[in-house]
């Protein structure tokens, strides 16, 4: 008998809804989180690529440079106003927090110990920060995978639903076909008769 995949699908969040997550994340004070969520979304990292960030790598930069674990790929990403306004809020907020115990040098996403923070923590945070909401954010099983969904989902909309967004997507996501890339993302096979239907 074949092994079945237990894994459970997450899905990306709307663009209104990404924003909705971050005004209340914001509110709440919930700053690690907060900055989690920004990079996740804005630059469509893995999990553990931004849990591997430290304050020195993105503190007065505009473009931060990761070797992905998963891939051994080197990435550069330039980060956008919005996320760089983010990361000084929080820097602020964090650093006043923590007064002469802030060091740059330090995992962005750490625990008390200033070890990093786990995967396991992290989803398990965000399970509770969304069955919290009062919003009707539309996600199903969230996760640190979310924030990734969510930048392949907007840059796909942004791009008109294109077949050329899907190739940058692909690349982006180090995907080895546009199929991988198509089914990530949640494009489903009805959605794609759509198309042809509507044309």
């Amino acid at each position: 008998m074949g092994k079945q995949n237990t894994r459970t699908e997450c899905s990306g969040l709307e663009w209104g809804d990404f924003l909705l997550l971050l005004d209340k994340l914001k509110k709440e004070r919930e700053y690690r989180f907060l900055l989690f969520a920004a990079i996740g979304t804005y630059c469509g990292l893995r999990a553990g690529d931004i849990l591997n960030m430290r304050w020195i790598d993105v503190l007065n930069k505009t473009e931060i440079e990761i070797k992905e674990k998963k891939t051994a790929k080197v990435r550069q990403i330039t980060m956008n106003q919005n996320l760089l306004d983010i990361i000084n809020f929080c820097h602020e907020q964090i650093s006043m927090k923590l007064g002469d115990n802030f060091q740059k040098e330090r995992y962005i996403f750490c625990n008390r110990k200033m070890g990093k923070l786990s995967i396991q923590y992290i989803n398990r945070k965000l399970h509770d920060i969304f069955r919290n909401s009062n919003s009707k954010m539309n996600v199903q099983n969230p996760s640190t995978h979310t924030f990734r969904k969510s930048f392949g989902k907007r840059i796909y909309e942004m791009n008109g639903r294109s077949p050329e967004a899907l190739v940058l997507l692909s690349q982006i996501f180090g995907h080895s076909s546009i199929a991988i890339t198509r089914k990530y993302i949640g494009i489903s096979q009805e959605q794609i008769q759509n198309v042809y239907i509507s044309l």
